[in-house]
Parts: structure tokens; C-alpha cells; sequence
């Protein structure tokens, strides 16, 4: 009897559960904008109405120009509010525009191809290092039709013209 309502339960959830979630025939931007919510990109890409509410207006434009870089402290990680902004061990680090936006965000800055090679190096394309909280070991280890379905979302965002480091002068790196 338990076996056969675990099945049962099972066979509800498979039954519910959306395409997108199963990896079933959902469209690629369906499938990207599920692994875009699932990953936490809102945490950080998305400025906050109230609390830790993403502000959808602006959904994943990065870190506004009205949100300070946090202080240094030696041997500490501090983040801003909205948790757009960072300053830690590797010093600061700002959460950039992934709307397509192409003055502020990954515009005509990013391909498909591009796109995946900055998510599996940690590397953007212009050399720099993608920094601290971001999470590139996630993101180094999946599967290119779940990366591509991501950046085919990505595309599908409204353009917000948002430069993140407006208000901010670069850190200087660690010694």
C-alpha cells in the first residue's frame, strides 16, 4: 500500500508539474525564464520594491544608481539592501543589466555563443572576471540548452538603460 501511494503521488506531481520544470517541450524561453527564477538571478539583478521584492518594473536591470556601494571591512562580505551591490576580500562588485538594452545591458555586447562562454569561463567578454556573489560554478555546470534557453529569455526582457556603475568608481583590485 505505501508503494503504491508513493507512486500514485508521484505520477500527480509528474502530472502537474509545468513542461518548463520537467524539461519537457516547453518553448526555450519558457524553459529559461523558469531556470532564471529557480537560480535566484532576481536576488541580485533586480532592484527592490519593498523588502526583498523584486521590483518587476525593472526586472533585472542590476544594481540602480540610487543604491551606495557598501563600506570595506577587512575580512568581511557587506552587501547594499537590495543586494545589488558588494564590496568583500575581492573588492567590489555591482550586479549588471541583463536586459537587452544595448548602452547598459548585454545589448549587442552578447550573443548566444558569447553568452555561453561567459557563463562557462566566468569571464566576460571583455576579459574581465565575473565577480563575487555571482555563482559561476552553477552556472558552469549546465547544460548548453539550459543556457541558451536563459539567454533566450534574457532577449525577450524590455530594454532598461541602467549603467550599474553610474555614481561608482571601480575599487581598486585586492593586493
Amino acid at each position: 500500500m505505501n508503494r503504491l501511494t508513493f507512486l500514485l503521488a508521484a505520477a500527480a506531481v509528474a502530472v502537474s508539474a509545468p513542461a518548463y520544470a520537467q524539461g519537457g517541450s516547453a518553448s526555450p524561453v519558457e524553459r529559461g525564464r523558469y531556470l532564471v527564477q529557480i537560480t535566484g538571478c532576481h536576488d541580485c539583478h533586480s532592484p527592490k520594491v519593498e523588502g526583498m521584492t523584486p521590483d518587476l518594473k525593472r526586472a533585472l536591470s542590476g544594481r540602480p544608481a540610487t543604491t551606495p556601494v557598501p563600506s570595506a571591512a577587512k575580512g568581511e562580505v557587506h552587501a547594499s539592501l537590495d543586494l545589488t551591490a558588494w564590496q568583500g576580500p575581492w573588492g567590489q562588485s555591482v550586479a549588471s543589466n541583463l536586459t537587452p538594452d544595448p548602452a547598459t545591458g548585454i545589448g549587442t555586447r552578447y550573443n548566444e555563443a558569447s553568452f555561453l562562454t561567459t557563463m562557462r569561463t566566468g569571464k566576460k567578454p571583455n576579459g574581465t572576471a565575473i565577480m563575487p556573489p555571482m555563482p559561476s560554478d552553477v552556472y558552469k555546470n549546465m547544460t548548453d540548452d539550459d543556457l541558451k534557453a536563459i539567454f533566450a529569455y534574457l532577449r525577450t526582457l524590455p530594454p532598461i538603460r541602467n549603467a550599474v556603475y553610474a555614481g561608482i568608481t571601480p575599487a581598486a583590485a585586492p593586493k
